[in-house]
């Protein structure tokens, strides 16, 4: 009984505790597992803000973006393939915060007998893969066909967009016939004078045949 009592007088002294203002946010952080995450607030459970790209690719988004949508940005290959659908489509999602945002997209060729070169300097790390990245600036005016499709999508949620964006794209070579990209823009002013499409900046090439008479294709990762 005696020690009932002490359990019983331990408990309440701790829910006293948390409800004193002084002293809440140690017991917090020492009785919230950290499963519940850095910003999780007591009785919540914190949001996954991991973001499947394509495949086993995924980035961590930080705390605040939200979802705007997806559509299918379209793009062109630079060289002709007989048996390809066109236009050919990046399937992109939207995430906003506070004017920054980050899309996250891929495309797959709709063909067996073209794929994509592999990338060159496809080094820097993010998000636990390595990455190709290139940097420009893009006017919200811009005429550009690929980069006018995302600015016209931010227009629909935001018209009140800045004078220009500093993109930043990271890019992997998923498989011969997958590129997997996400997309940083911060807002920023001016333009760069060369602002790269997609089939400028991953050039496709026909699958090479060893034995010609045989019909013999090459493997290509």
């Amino acid at each position: 009984m005696q020690s009932q009592k002490k359990l019983i007088g331990l408990i309440v002294a701790l829910l006293c505790c948390i409800a004193m203002t002084g002293c809440s946010g140690n017991v917090m952080s020492t009785v919230l597992p950290s499963a519940f995450g850095e910003d999780a607030v007591f009785g919540e459970e914190a949001i996954d803000l991991k973001k499947v790209v394509y495949g086993h690719i995924a980035i961590d988004l930080p705390s605040g973006y939200s979802s705007l949508g997806t559509v299918d940005v379209t793009w062109t290959p630079a060289v002709t393939i007989p048996d390809l659908s066109l236009p050919q489509y990046l399937s992109t999602t939207f995430y906003e915060s506070d004017g920054t945002y980050f899309l996250t997209q891929w495309t797959r060729l709709d063909t067996d007998k073209f794929y994509f070169k592999p990338l060159s300097n496809e080094t820097v790390e993010r998000w636990g893969h390595k990455w190709q990245v290139t940097t420009f600036t893009v006017p919200t005016g811009t005429v550009n066909s690929e980069y006018a499709q995302y600015i016209a999508f931010m227009k629909k949620n935001d018209e009140t967009l800045p004078e220009a964006f500093a993109v930043k794209v990271y890019a992997k070579r998923f498989s011969g016939r997958v590129i997997v990209r996400v997309l940083e823009f911060v807002p920023s002013t001016g333009g760069s004078v060369l602002i790269p499409q997609f089939q400028e900046l991953y050039p496709i090439t026909a699958y090479s045949t060893i034995g010609a008479q045989a019909g013999n294709t090459a493997i290509v990762p």
